[in-house]
């Protein structure tokens, strides 16, 4: 009994992560057409470099929301192990039924 409760335990602790549900960061920023400097003209230029701004801005803010989602993610998980961990020395610590 107690080896079979310990692979429920187990097997419980690798599914928590899956359980998890992430924010909606939106999609990824689309990758910014860049001209080829040897060839572009100057209004290629021009009209790229007043598109940049938008595009890192977008981009930036694309990377803070995953970074703080791995984040949060990380401290869920670790909040719920140990909880999970507890309970489940709880329950190893009752008599045989």
């Amino acid at each position: 009994m107690k080896l079979l409760s310990t692979f429920v335990i187990a097997a419980a602790m690798m599914t928590v992560p899956a359980i998890a549900v992430a924010k909606d960061c939106g999609a990824r920023p689309a990758k910014l057409s860049l001209p080829d400097g040897a060839t572009a003209s100057e209004e290629q230029m021009k009209a790229t470099a007043a598109k940049f701004p938008a595009y890192a801005t977008a981009v930036t803010t694309y990377r803070r929301c995953l970074a703080d989602e791995v984040k949060n993610a990380g401290d869920e998980y670790e909040s719920v192990s140990a909880d999970w961990k507890k309970q489940g020395d709880i329950f190893k610590a009752q008599p045989a039924k």
